[in-house]
């Protein structure tokens, strides 16, 4: 894989039939796709499924990404692709859901409205599941924020610029993400001892999951 080369370069690669530098673009990105997917489907092979179908439609739509400003090129091939998956994601969802419309955000559904078990999920560990379980309650747009916090080790800007919003609205969703996991946390663990574990180091449990 090209390290060096940057994501434009490749995608204009890409354009113009190099079909390596189409398979360091995919290969650079399929892992965090994938794991934006894991832990809001039902079951593990949906997530490959999704996965697979956001790049096939960054495939056929490559030669529609425009050139980005200067200052967004570094992220500007990343938060195409993302859009992409989140908007596979919503129209997962709406199938969930047997919604007629297509939802406009994340805000007002969690994936245990639309997953109704746990099945797909196995843990190492009972701090683990705590944690899996308390994400999948989140409201879907704190969940993505805090995922690629905690999973992606991506900062409060980063996470800004991949998903296109302010970096204040990334704070506050991180912010809310974060109250309600120890909440949640709180109530699901069987001890003091397991919530006290779970809860020093949110972040090494976190590196578990991924």
């Amino acid at each position: 894989m090209t390290t060096s080369t940057d994501d434009w370069t490749l995608l204009e690669q890409w354009r113009r039939g190099d079909n390596d530098a189409a398979r360091d673009l995919v290969a650079r990105y399929y892992t965090l796709i994938h794991r934006f997917f894991a832990n809001k489907v039902a079951v593990a092979h949906e997530a490959v499924d999704l996965t697979q179908e956001t790049f096939a439609a960054c495939a056929g739509r490559k030669d529609m990404i425009r050139p980005p400003d200067p200052e967004a090129a570094g992220s500007a091939f990343r938060r195409y692709l993302f859009g992409i998956a989140a908007n596979l994601l919503r129209g997962y969802i709406g199938k969930k859901l047997k919604r007629a419309r297509e939802l406009d955000d994340f805000a007002e559904v969690c994936v245990r409205d639309y997953v109704p078990s746990l099945h797909s999920i196995v843990t190492r560990r009972r701090e683990e599941l705590l944690l899996v379980v308390a994400l999948r309650e989140l409201p879907l747009d704190q969940q993505i924020a805090i995922e690629l916090n905690m999973f992606e080790e991506l900062s409060g800007s980063e996470i800004a610029a991949m998903l296109g919003v302010s970096e204040g609205t990334i704070r506050s969703r991180l912010r809310l993400a974060k109250a309600r996991l120890a909440e949640r946390i709180d109530q699901l663990a069987e001890s003091p001892e397991e919530r006290q574990s779970t809860l020093t180091d949110l972040q090494a449990w976190a590196l578990a999951v991924r």
